[in-house]
């Protein structure tokens, strides 16, 4: 039985942490090349996966973003540069249902829109922060319900601002096309997507391990139990490459838009300060 050590000490040693979670790029990719030809690890997996394998990751070797509603922002346009650059097909796995919270940074960043404007006399980037939705309204509610401040679904919104920055070759991916949640906890489907990253995908993600994130609970109960119980039951580390560096990775700026995003806020008489 593999074991990848005392969860407390993971998050204790940050290298400890990123050598046990990541793989870098180029180690990822030969791995996936590998293991996409291996017959028995491919059908031992699909059987996990009791065969639901999405036809787009069968046909394309894929980068994978998971957010639960994609945005635009400096991170997720990285984030496909970083797959292009690599021979990867970028997907980004959705998932509308899940429910919009004030509490967590990236879903607080879909409400409020952080734009980077001219530079300052002291040198510095201006910022600009507008918010797009009645977050007390929406508190708690599902992200397919979230509506802007003129009445325009959430949703359709981003998906017009991808267009404003002219981005292709990429796809969006429901989750509930995939894997269907009936009451399963967390781990179980954490347990699924770190399957399907093990010879199918690779997964571009950073997950925050700092005492002081309030996500780090979920990376010590959720995501290492995850990432161990796959190992077991595949023999391999699932895919995962860090995003961003991980010095970085709290930073607010991989939430900031550029100015192009403005007039899909102003045609709606929104002012940005």
């Amino acid at each position: 039985m593999i074991k990848i050590g005392d969860y407390d000490k993971i998050m204790s040693d940050r290298n400890i942490f990123s050598r046990i979670i990541y793989t870098p790029v180029f180690e990822a990719l030969q791995l996936l090349k590998k293991r996409r030809k291996d017959p028995a690890l491919t059908a031992k997996v699909k059987k996990l996966l009791k065969g639901h394998v999405p036809e787009l990751f069968k046909n394309k070797k894929c980068g994978l973003m998971a957010r639960q509603l994609a945005t635009p922002n400096f991170e997720n346009r990285m984030f496909i540069a970083l797959a292009e650059e690599n021979g990867l097909h970028p997907v980004f796995l959705e998932y509308f249902d899940d429910k919009f919270t004030s509490n967590n940074k990236y879903k607080h960043s879909l409400g409020q829109l952080h734009i980077q404007n001219k530079i300052g006399k002291d040198g510095k980037e201006c910022m600009g922060k507008v918010n797009i939705i009645d977050f007390d309204k929406y508190d708690g509610e599902k992200l397919k319900e979230v509506k802007t401040l003129w009445g325009e679904s959430l949703i359709e919104f981003y998906k017009k601002l991808f267009d404003a920055y002219d981005l292709k070759g990429f796809s969006f991916f429901e989750e509930t096309d995939w894997y269907k949640k009936n009451k399963e906890k967390p781990i179980d489907f954490y347990v699924n997507f770190f399957l399907l990253v093990t010879c199918f995908g690779v997964l571009f993600e950073n997950f925050l391990s700092a005492k002081d994130d309030a996500e780090a609970e979920f990376t010590k109960k959720i995501v290492l139990p995850a990432l161990e119980q796959v190992m077991n039951l595949t023999g391999v580390k699932p895919l995962i490459v860090s995003l961003e560096p991980l010095d970085l990775e709290a930073d607010n700026f991989w939430y900031y838009h550029l100015p192009v995003v403005k007039k899909y806020v102003k045609l709606n008489k929104i002012s940005i300060k």
